[in-house]
């Protein structure tokens, strides 16, 4: 379901989660991640899946963190991170 408020952002619903879509002209240019997705134990498979359909994920030298193909690990922390065609970057978690 959605619903539209005013020209400048548009809001989705599931369930109990809502995601809020802005209009904004400083879209790709944050450096930091603007969404996560948990996926708990499906990282892996979730990770394979985007991959064959063309998704490139990034690659990042972080204190404390290691990585084993696409996925960053340390600390509990299991993640992968990869942009949009705007450049804005997603993340995919697993604790």
């Amino acid at each position: 379901m959605h619903a539209r408020e005013g020209d400048q952002v548009i809001g989705y619903r599931t369930g109990a989660t809502r995601l809020n879509v802005y209009v904004s002209r400083f879209a790709g240019t944050n450096q930091a991640t603007a969404v996560t997705w948990p996926v708990g134990d499906e990282l892996e498979s979730t990770v394979s899946e985007l991959k064959a359909k063309g998704v490139i994920f990034e690659h990042y030298d972080m204190p404390g963190l290691a990585r084993e193909g696409d996925i960053h690990h340390g600390g509990g922390l299991r993640v992968a991170w990869f942009k949009d065609p705007d450049g804005n970057i997603f993340n995919l978690a697993s604790r």
